[in-house]
């Protein structure tokens, strides 16, 4: 394995003495001009520009931040550049105007980083020159937007929801949203449509950004290093985006992030998905402590997760429109991994009795999730699954030892947790610590069980009964 450094430059010239001479390089230049910076950070800046009235220069320097460790995540492969197949080493060289106002977080950052990747991090800070200070975008805006939040909206079936409510509720918002070139774009779009024909009023904006970045920003020396596809750190990056926004409407802001608690949580259904394989993207703990690191930078926003309680049957239940939600639910997107049939010639598709082609699965975890909260609101699931639609249809197969075929993998291991639950072999309080420590709400452990507990057997009651072929 190799440690990485991730270095931001001032600009083309600037150079720094690396604390590992060794090791990958990745160089990304961040101008004193914010807009002007590329790999779509940028684009993002200038979009902003519609809806912002004063962008924060903590915010400006934050979302630079986001954009390295995205860099770093996404361009170092865990398998060839690990300690364990996993775990990998990462030096962080960050550019800030003055060191004094971040030395006090950098810590708290790494630890949060540590927490969400499942890496080691190290951040060093460095001092901008006098004459090269990071310089937020100018805004000349006549009359200011009138903003009462910020959300980001996916694509997926929680935003989604999420979107509704807080329109539905009256909130002027402004809705965030990430992008890469997998089709996500796809589903933005048409939920887009959906909610600004629904609230043209109070939909103010949609503001997206693709930040990704190719070979060009790694070494001379390990341009052939394969990428990575995990982007844990993905959240991080919503998150900067979003608080860039909300940071910078004028007022305190509230900035949503709607996801579900059960898949929150993500407790580890079996002894196979454990650590960092599990995905900790609006765990309790780190939004906790992402909250903190924007209250430190008097970012003036609110961070919540309003369904932090709910499972995804109960979101879909208390929708505050639920003609437009089981209008367009079915749109939404899902899966874990959207692209896993693209390349099947139909041949497992024909087998499980899907689509085949690009879109929700219906096996993943996540897929599962979605049909038992369709399920459990008794709204149609119209949604055209590119694998597996209908389980009695399907011919589900499992290795030995439930090894060997991706279809059948998540639905084990929800039979089995499930099983567990109902015979009370295993405890809601202490299964919900086991992906991640809960310390920063203590007092939400009971209502969070009793979540975990609802959320478990609401995806349980799908696929209890479905019957798994096992093949030698």
């Amino acid at each position: 394995m190799k440690r990485c450094s991730v270095v931001g430059l001032i600009d083309s010239k600037d150079t720094i003495e690396l604390s590992n001479p060794d090791s990958i390089v990745l160089s990304l230049v961040l101008p004193n001009k914010h807009e002007n910076t590329t790999y779509g950070v940028g684009a993002f800046v200038k979009r902003a520009k519609k809806v912002i009235n004063d962008p924060n220069i903590h915010a400006s320097e934050l979302l630079n931040l986001a954009a390295l460790i995205y860099a770093a995540d996404t361009r170092i492969s865990r398998k060839e550049n690990s300690q364990d197949g996993w775990t990998r080493e990462f030096d962080i060289f960050f550019p800030v105007n003055n060191v004094q106002e971040w030395e006090p977080i950098r810590q708290n950052i790494q630890d949060i980083l540590s927490f969400l990747t499942g890496d080691l991090w190290r951040i060093f800070l460095r001092a901008r020159p006098e004459e090269k200070p990071l310089e937020p975008l100018q805004c000349d805006r006549e009359e200011k937007l009138q903003i009462n939040a910020v959300s980001l909206l996916s694509g997926g079936l929680d935003s989604f929801i999420g979107a509704i409510d807080l329109l539905e509720s009256k909130n002027n918002t402004i809705f965030v949203g990430h992008y890469t070139a997998d089709g996500t774009q796809n589903y933005q779009n048409l939920i887009e449509s959906a909610l600004k024909n629904e609230y043209p009023d109070y939909f103010k904006e949609y503001i997206k950004g693709n930040v990704s970045f190719n070979k060009r920003v790694i070494d001379d020396q390990h341009k052939s290093i394969a990428s990575e596809n995990s982007q844990r750190s993905r959240s991080f990056l919503f998150l900067a985006m979003g608080a860039y926004l909300a940071s910078g409407v004028g007022n305190v802001c509230k900035l949503v992030v709607p996801e579900n608690g059960f898949i929150a949580l993500n407790v580890p259904l079996d002894p196979l998905r454990i650590g960092a394989n599990s995905t900790k993207t609006v765990h309790p703990n780190f939004m906790s402590k992402i909250n903190d690191i924007f209250k430190y930078l008097e970012l003036g926003i609110d961070l919540r997760n309003p369904y932090r309680h709910s499972t995804k049957g109960e979101m879909m239940s208390d929708c505050l429109n639920q003609k437009l939600l089981s209008e367009h639910a079915f749109k939404t997107l899902s899966c874990a991994s959207q692209g896993k049939m693209r390349w099947d010639n139909g041949n497992k598709a024909k087998r499980l009795g899907g689509a085949g082609g690009n879109g929700n699965c219906g096996y993943c975890f996540p897929c599962l999730i979605r049909k038992a909260a369709f399920k459990k609101s008794a709204i149609a699931d119209d949604t055209q699954y590119v694998a597996i639609s209908d389980f009695t249809k399907a011919e589900i197969k499992s290795g030995k030892s439930g090894k060997g075929y991706a279809e059948s993998r998540d639905i084990l291991s929800v039979q089995f947790a499930g099983y567990k639950l109902n015979k009370g072999l295993i405890n809601p309080t202490i299964e919900i610590h086991k992906s991640g420590s809960l310390s920063t709400v203590e007092d939400e452990w009971g209502t969070i069980a009793d979540m975990y507990r609802r959320g478990l057997n609401e995806v349980y009651e799908l696929v209890k009964d479905v019957p798994i072929k096992q093949t030698l």
